[in-house]
C-alpha cells in the first residue's frame, strides 16, 4: 500500500514545514473540503517527516477507500521543537489562507483535528477563530472558559479513560462546558480501556468520517 509519506508533498510556509495531500483527480472546477491535522508533542521538529511517518489519521483518511469516498485536501504542519500549537494559531491560520489561495477549497467545509498537544491546538484554533471551521475533532485537552465562543461548531471529542498523560477530566470538563453553553452538535467518546493513544481508535470510528464530511457551514 502507498504510504502517506508518498502521498503527501513536503512544503514550507514562512518557515513552518508541512505536508499537503491533493486528491488524485484534483480539478479546479470542483471545490474540496480541507482537513487541518495537528500532531502531538513527540513529533515536533523540522524534518517534515516524523509527524506523518506513523500516524493513525493519515493511515485512515488516506487509505484508498477513504480517498475515494472523501476526496479532500489534507494539511499536516510540523510544530517546531521549541513551540506548542496553541501559540502558533496565527501561523496556522496563515497556512490555511495560503492554501485557500492556491487551491479550490470549499470555505464552508474546513475542518480541524488533532491529538494530544494537537488536541489542545484544535481547541485553540476554535477559540481564536470560532467562525472559520465547519467541524472539529479534538483528542485531549480543552479550556472550559472558552466553550461559549464556539458552541455553534459541530464537534466530536475523544479521550481514553486510562490516560495519565492528559487526564480525561480535561476533555470531560470541556464537553460539559460546551453542553452548558448550548452546543448544537456535540459528541464525546471515551474509551474505558484506552490510555493516552486513544487516537488509534478514534480515527477508526466507523461513523467519524461520514459525520465529519457531512458538516458544512451555512
Amino acid at each position: 500500500m502507498v504510504s502517506c509519506m508518498d502521498l503527501m508533498r513536503p512544503e514550507t510556509y514562512e518557515g513552518l514545514p508541512y505536508r499537503i495531500y491533493i486528491p488524485e483527480n484534483y480539478g479546479a472546477a470542483q471545490r474540496y473540503p480541507l482537513v487541518l491535522y495537528l500532531h502531538g508533542m513527540g513529533e515536533r521538529g523540522d524534518d517534515n517527516r516524523l509527524h506523518i511517518s506513523k500516524n493513525s489519521v493519515m493511515e485512515t483518511l488516506l487509505e484508498p477507500e477513504a480517498r475515494a469516498a472523501y476526496p479532500c485536501i489534507v494539511l499536516a504542519p510540523q510544530c517546531p521543537e521549541s513551540d506548542f500549537w496553541p501559540g502558533l494559531a496565527p501561523a496556522l491560520m496563515g497556512l490555511l489562507e495560503h492554501t485557500k489561495a492556491a487551491y479550490a477549497i470549499d470555505p464552508a467545509r474546513i475542518y480541524v483535528t488533532g491529538l494530544s498537544m494537537g488536541g489542545f491546538g484544535t481547541w485553540a484554533m476554535l477559540t481564536d477563530y470560532p467562525d472559520y471551521f465547519a467541524a472539529a475533532v479534538p483528542i485531549c485537552g480543552g479550556d472550559p472558559e472558552a466553550a461559549p465562543l464556539f458552541r455553534h461548531v459541530p464537534l466530536w471529542a475523544f479521550h481514553g479513560a486510562k490516560d495519565t498523560t492528559v487526564y480525561p477530566d480535561a476533555t470531560r470538563g470541556m464537553v460539559a462546558a460546551l453542553a452548558l453553553a448550548g452546543a448544537r452538535d456535540l459528541h464525546y467518546t471515551e474509551y474505558p480501556e484506552a490510555a493516552h493513544n486513544s487516537w488509534d481508535r478514534a480515527y477508526r470510528e466507523p461513523g467519524l468520517f461520514p459525520w465529519l464530511f457531512a458538516q458544512a457551514k451555512v
